[in-house]
């Protein structure tokens, strides 16, 4: 076997031990947090399963099931129990397995599906990340009480008395934290998590937006605080309620900070919680909380959808407004500015004139030397005549190579001169070894007060064909 096939045999199997013995830590942790004998507000296992198969494919199912048999040799030392190690070994085979299908069957399907969506399907890609984990905890309850009940330790009564407190317990932990791990197992072992992610808003500088997170976190912890020593304080029902709050400063996170803070935030407060309760002894009100976590991670997850979907919004905003060629409005919405100038204008606030222009030759330009050598012209004739008009003057491509210009607070004699001026720097282009000059034709028109503007763009178009049959690369105005 080859160096690098060891190697890379090494460095898999290193992978794996650290995974099994960060799943193992997870364990320990929930342990840490129950506020009853094996039951805890929420199963952060769960969360790191499944971001393990839906990173890593079925790779994860080997070490998430010797980390689960590992977890249940654990279990047994700890209640001295008398069985064989060969029993131990066959019951927690079957409860991993319990465990490692239904995460794998969640994650392989997510995977398999959303991988192949458009990174821009962000709602619909959270939506099914929130119905598959519904489910895959779901599935994972069911799978484990049975285990339990085939290995005798749990009976038919006890299954169906059970099965809802571990679904939620496992739905909070993998709602939760499932994204965090798959930030963190992306991040240590360099997984390709690029599919899975919105769009990158650019946010306020970083030492600003460090504090401002410092001071949200510090925000929410006394929130937390405060609801969890009140509902110790006094005992009332309707307290726990008030952990529901939490949505106001996670969704200010979420809004302006960066998706791994975002993420990380909810990861430390829901941790927070789940320690808390349990120290607190409030285990009363399990459920309310264990809701809460559910419903503030699946607000947050929305939440992480809307600065991507502005920025999508803005860039098919600027799309329908610029044309993408040469960077010059669109005719749609050259034609509804034109229109929205033109509407509040009384008569003394004329004169106001129209242009129209189109490139001579253009065909010939296509077809002798290509069409990039076209599209070049069609760039260099649009930054020539902007670089020669006046801020309040507004040009746009009206198709192909015609363009359009409006001009504000000019007459016909003035909006003449204007084109005579744009017509004599319009620039040559580069092909080969040759120069090839642009020239364009220029019809002007003034819109008079009780003109429409189709009436004046017609009129305009008119004095442009006229132009172009007196010999083009000319002006022609049209009183």
């Amino acid at each position: 076997m080859s160096s690098l096939n060891i190697g890379n045999l090494s460095l898999s199997s290193f992978r794996y031990l650290a995974f099994i013995s960060l799943w193992l830590l997870v364990w320990w942790a929930a342990m840490l947090m129950e506020y009853q004998p094996y039951i805890s507000l929420w199963y952060p296992p769960a969360g790191l399963s499944l971001a393990a198969f839906i990173l890593m494919g079925r790779r994860a199912f080997l070490p998430v099931l010797a980390a689960t048999l590992v977890a249940a040799f654990w279990m047994y030392l700890e209640l001295n129990s008398p069985l064989p190690l060969l029993k131990q070994a066959q019951n927690g085979l079957l409860l991993g397995a319990a465990h490692a299908i239904s995460y794998g069957l969640g994650g392989f399907y997510f995977r398999r599906l959303v991988g192949n969506w458009h990174i821009q399907l962000i709602p619909q890609r959270i939506l099914f990340f929130l119905v598959v984990i519904l489910l895959t905890t779901l599935l994972s309850a069911w799978l484990g009480l049975v285990a339990f009940f085939l290995i005798g330790t749990m009976t038919l009564t006890d299954v169906m008395n059970s099965w809802l407190s571990w679904w939620i317990g496992d739905l909070a932990g993998a709602l939760v934290l499932t994204p965090f791990f798959m930030l963190l197992l992306s991040r240590l072992w360099q997984l390709d998590s690029s599919w899975l992610k919105p769009l990158n808003v650019k946010l306020s500088s970083r030492p600003l937006r460090q504090q401002l997170w410092s001071n949200k976190l510090a925000l929410m912890i006394v929130l937390v605080a405060v609801v969890l020593i009140a509902d110790y304080a006094y005992g009332h029902p309707e307290i726990p309620y008030f952990i529901f709050f939490l949505c106001v400063p996670q969704l200010w996170m979420v809004y302006t900070e960066a998706l791994e803070r975002a993420i990380l935030s909810l990861a430390l407060i829901s941790g927070l919680i789940a320690a808390w309760f349990g120290a607190f002894g409030v285990d009363n009100h399990a459920l309310t909380y264990q809701f809460a976590l559910c419903v503030i991670a699946a607000n947050t997850y929305f939440g992480l959808a809307v600065p991507s979907l502005l920025q999508q919004n803005k860039q098919l905003d600027e799309q329908t407004k610029t044309d993408n060629l040469t960077q010059v409005s669109t005719r749609t919405y050259f034609l509804e500015r034109a229109e929205r100038q033109l509407l509040g204008r009384r008569s003394s606030d004329f004169p106001i004139a129209l242009m129209v222009f189109d490139l001579d030759e253009f065909k010939k330009i296509n077809d002798n030397y290509g069409h990039l050598v076209g599209d070049q012209a069609l760039i260099m004739a649009a930054q020539s005549i902007r670089a020669h008009i006046r801020q309040c003057d507004f040009i746009g491509r009206f198709g192909g190579d015609e363009f359009l210009l409006l001009l504000p607070d000019q007459n016909l004699k003035e909006a003449t001169a204007t084109a005579e001026r744009l017509r004599q720097h319009l620039p040559a282009i580069p092909c080969k070894n040759n120069m090839i000059q642009i020239n364009a034709s220029f019809g002007i028109v003034e819109i008079r007060p009780d003109e429409s503007l189709n009436s004046a763009l017609q009129r305009a178009d008119n004095a442009l064909l006229k132009a172009k049959r007196n010999g083009r690369n000319q002006v022609v105005s049209s009183a």
